[in-house]
């Protein structure tokens, strides 16, 4: 039986991609990525739990705590013995509202008075805050962002939050509260506050 396609001439060549073309697609594919998980990031953080639970095929609440294979030592990390009584240091941080948990993240606090935040609620869900000592062992936080639609295109306004933190004796867990409101673009409070508690330990060098 004769093969009547070997005969054909392709009419599409493969192009070669010259370096200029390899490094262009790569810093197009970088972009979309960045994009993605900035969107996210402003998207997820200020939603209230259930919309953002459900938007990402997650159940309505996280099915934390999250157990870590390594806990904070009391008397390990470098520097631990000279930050005890700071709440300078990395951190995972556990928030319960209504009787579960809503979310949990880890927490960098900074020593310049900066914080940041990566939370488990979705892909690239960050926040960053500025903090100040009200008491010895005291803190309070105060976060601010911008909030999206579901589709992460249009912006709908801003989301704030506020936490009052107390250190343990030892330095290796601190307990307080937290407060996150929504607000359209006029400034005008729109449903969606969370509030509750918040239980942190603090991670060190294994």
């Amino acid at each position: 039986m004769k093969n009547v396609s070997r005969g054909k001439r392709r009419t599409t060549e493969h192009a070669i991609p010259t370096k200029e073309d390899t490094d262009m697609e790569t810093t197009t594919n970088w972009l979309r990525i960045l994009l993605g998980c900035t969107g996210l990031a402003t998207v997820s953080w200020g939603m209230p739990t259930q919309a953002l639970a459900a938007s990402c095929g997650r159940p309505t609440h996280a099915s934390g705590p999250h157990a870590l294979a390594g806990p904070a030592r009391p008397s390990g990390g470098i520097g631990l013995s000279r930050r005890h009584d700071s709440i300078v240091g990395l951190w995972h941080t556990v928030y319960t509202s209504g009787g579960v948990t809503a979310f949990e993240s880890f927490e960098q606090w900074h020593a310049d008075g900066n914080e940041f935040e990566v939370a488990d609620l979705q892909l690239g869900a960050m926040c960053q805050g500025t903090w100040e000592q009200t008491a010895p062992g005291t803190v309070r936080l105060f976060h601010v962002g911008w909030n999206f639609d579901p589709t992460g295109i249009s912006l709908i306004g801003y989301f704030t939050e506020i936490q009052t933190d107390t250190l343990s004796a030892d330095g290796n867990t601190y307990d307080g509260t937290f407060l996150i409101q929504n607000f359209d673009l006029t400034g005008n409070h729109v449903p969606g506050d969370q509030s509750g508690p918040v239980h942190a330990t603090r991670l060190t060098v294994p």
